[in-house]
């Protein structure tokens, strides 16, 4: 019999190449999110997005991401597309969001995206960011690999591409799409390999990459990181022999093209609701002039230079704006890595491009306006989405660093110099911050730990400089990539350790809402922030989005709260200020308010109620030490018609009718959009806009059964092509494989 040992060597040799390396960044991922994995601390965003919970931490609770996007969509949207899906239908319409808007077209909730199904388990936002993660890692081992780097090189590369700035700061879907940016970059370099036989095509995983970044959920992003690539293939394409160069270019725009017909799905949802949309605010938030103040270049180097996620108040600016940051020892190797000789062009491509990333993120010299002449990028935020392709280029060129010191001697002396060169650099951003960070109040614990955070780049760096002296040694570049990793998982760590170790949430006044409120709504008074009524499936007439339903903000602008911007967050803002304001704009227009099937308003116990609310008939219903629910005198039922008749009705998209004389309408809040279709007694009926917004339907005399479904325009289409696209590339696939698969069966001649 065989040993244990023999049985586990055996074993091992069974695995293919690549099982140990992709365990060791699996494992790394899960460290970076210990916290959360181990159940120390949670990540649920409505403890800093949501005022209806109640958090313990260690010494000070954070915020564990920069955009408060992570509770509002990320976590509320995604969750309702999740439970949709499950229950067998398609998360075409969001009926919980203000007065109803589409979901799938709302892009950033990524409800058509394989992983948005995580968010149906009560921990589904720590898994669905750990896959995002690991696929990224992986995607980024493989494609190292692809470039002819060393294992423990493409290792170290997928490990610190997995922990990117981007995925430890942001928490919102603007970092969904970059899980797949290494993905598409290895299909493109798959394809270039692929040109030396006719028969290996090779574009199969651009174009899964392609349409899953789509899907991801945010198209700004995914458009920034398509034209990195894009740049990455032409710089690609002209070190292949002449010869094969139109065979990629065919390769390349056939995955390009399946790619996006595979997206179709996902796209023309998008397309259909942005001919009615708001998005005014957001392009006249950037309008191509948006960017970081200079105090944000010391962040992307020394992180945590201002403290953790805006601890320092003078910052707030570029905590706001930031995407992202690279750590001191990744740049010390990408200096390294911008001096080596092979695969040259590619290695200056990925210099000017973090250089000019990074100008364009501060506006040096006017770069900003220089990526505007791209188009569609003047209407981004743009230092934001460019992070996430530096971030990939800066990695890239670390790891041709890394793998220049294990055969260049020249390396090995650069390496040093890179070293004591970003250690002055960091030294002199860090004193250049100091007058920022003077002023900030903190306890004395709170003052040892930033002073920890601080020293950080400079432990790394330190490291960097004792192996500089043993870099004729055989381990030192392994050395060398646990420290670059070690740093990495570090930074990565920090905001997750602000998470609070248990939150506890009021579910009381949520638990009436769900039993009392009916089809009716509720007005938010800073307690359950928007969108968290969908998280509980009760609707809520606040909302916040991008983009936003036209008419709705419309007719907010005229009907509920005049002068409000921006236009897309119809939402409590500037504390107990804000809640006053929004209790003199509901006196003024009260009966909008009722008219808008606004049954209760959820208000912190807290706040006394205006008078003038109570004179209107305003009654308190529910009361508990965080929360008060107050009842509005004489709301519109969600159904209701234009004389004596009767309705019934239990499901938002089917009501029963009964009307003594003809000529009645049937009267629905919901918003009216293009997409809709009605049915009275099973045939179709036309839908009138009544007042901008809400929904008509003319009624025959008798009983009446009236059904509403919502399936966006022009989607039918969308979903024919985005399967025959599937097909085409399975069958593409099995096609190339066959002959593979039939010679390795073939018996052998004799």
């Amino acid at each position: 019999m065989k040993s244990t040992g023999a049985r586990v060597t055996a074993f091992y040799r069974r695995l293919p190449p690549s099982a140990l390396p992709i365990l060791f960044i699996v494992l790394l991922v899960l460290a970076g999110n210990a916290m959360y994995v181990l159940r120390l601390a949670s990540n649920d965003p409505i403890s800093w997005t949501a005022g209806i919970s109640h958090s313990l931490c260690r010494i000070k609770c954070g915020r564990p991401a920069i955009d408060p996007n992570v509770g509002f969509i990320t976590q509320t949207l995604g969750h309702q597309a999740a439970i949709d899906i499950l229950h067998g239908h398609f998360p075409w319409w969001n009926y919980y969001q203000g007065l109803g808007q589409p979901l799938a077209g709302e892009m950033q909730s990524a409800a058509l995206f394989p992983l948005t199904l995580l968010f149906a388990l009560s921990s589904g936002l720590v898994w669905f960011h750990v896959t995002l993660e690991v696929i990224a890692g992986v995607s980024t081992y493989f494609l190292a690999r692809r470039l002819s780097l060393p294992v423990f090189v493409a290792t170290a590369g997928g490990m610190v591409f997995a922990l990117n700035g981007t995925f430890a700061w942001l928490g919102n879907s603007v970092l969904n799409p970059v899980a797949f940016l290494p993905m598409l970059l290895l299909g493109i370099e798959m394809i270039f390999d692929s040109t030396s036989s006719s028969s290996k095509r090779g574009w199969y995983i651009a174009a899964i990459a392609l349409a899953l970044s789509i899907y991801a959920g945010f198209p700004e992003v995914a458009y920034v990181d398509a034209l990195f690539c894009g740049t990455w293939a032409i710089v690609r394409l002209f070190t292949l022999p002449r010869e094969r160069r139109l065979r990629a270019l065919r390769r390349l725009g056939l995955g390009g093209v399946v790619g996006l017909v595979l997206a179709l799905p996902a796209l023309v949802p998008f397309a259909d609701f942005l001919k009615v949309a708001f998005i005014g605010s957001h392009t006249a938030a950037v309008s191509g002039v948006e960017h970081l103040p200079t105090a944000s270049l010391a962040m992307f180097f020394d992180p945590y230079v201002y403290g953790t996620i805006f601890f320092d108040p003078n910052v707030a600016t570029s905590w706001g704006g930031i995407g992202g940051y690279f750590g001191a020892s990744v740049c010390v190797l990408a200096l390294v890595g911008l001096f080596g000789q092979r695969l040259r062009a590619l290695r200056i491509f990925l210099a000017l491009w973090t250089v000019a990333g990074l100008a364009g993120a501060l506006n040096f010299l006017h770069t900003r306006e220089i990526w505007n002449l791209v188009p569609l990028l003047s209407a981004t935020s743009f230092p934001r989405y460019i992070m996430p392709s530096c971030e990939m280029a800066v990695v890239i060129l670390a790891v041709l660093g890394l793998s220049d010191l294990v055969t260049s001697t020249r390396a090995k002396r650069l390496f040093t110099t890179s070293t004591i060169f970003m250690v002055l650099a960091v030294l002199l951003l860090a004193y250049d911050a100091r007058s920022l960070n003077s002023g900030v109040v903190m306890t004395h614990t709170t003052h040892v730990v930033f002073i920890g955070l601080g020293l950080l780049p400079f432990i790394a760096l330190g490291l960097f400089l004792i192996l500089g002296r043993f870099t004729m040694a055989r381990v030192t570049p392994l050395l060398i990539a646990i420290v670059l990793v070690g740093e990495s998982l570090v930074l990565f760590f920090v905001p997750t350790a602000q998470s609070p170790k248990v939150i506890n949430i009021d579910y009381a006044p949520i638990h009436f809402l769900q039993a009392n409120q009916g089809q009716e709504r509720f007005l938010d008074f800073a307690v359950l922030y928007p969108n968290w009524g969908t998280e509980f499936g009760i609707n809520s007439l606040s909302a916040i989005d991008l983009p936003f339903p036209k008419s709705f903000k419309n007719f907010i602008e005229t009907d509920l709260y005049p002068g409000l911007t921006p236009g897309n967050q119809f939402v409590i803002k500037g504390g107990i200020t804000g809640i006053e304001a929004q209790e003199h704009e509901l006196v003024a227009h009260f009966h909008a308010y009722e008219n808008a099937s606004v049954k209760y308003l959820l208000v912190p116990s807290s706040v006394v109620l205006l008078p003038a609310l109570t004179r209107l008939g305003v009654t308190e219903v529910f009361k508990d030490s965080l929360a008060t629910i107050y009842q509005l005198p004489h709301t519109r039922a969600f159904f209701s018609t234009s004389s004596s008749c009767t309705v019934t009705s239990t499901n938002d998209d089917v009501a029963t009718v009964n009307c003594a004389k003809p000529g009645a309408t049937l009267l629905r809040t919901e918003l009216s959009m293009t997409g809709w279709k009605a049915t009275v007694n099973g045939k179709s009926a036309p839908i009138t806009t009544i007042d901008g917004v809400y929904q008509q339907v003319a009624l025959p005399e008798g009983t009446s059964t009236v059904r509403y479904s919502f399936f966006p325009a022009h989607e039918r289409y969308a979903l024919l092509l985005g399967v025959l696209g599937g097909l085409f590339l399975i069958g593409s696939f099995v096609n190339e494989r066959l002959p593979f698969i039939s010679r390795r069966r073939r018996p052998p001649e004799y």
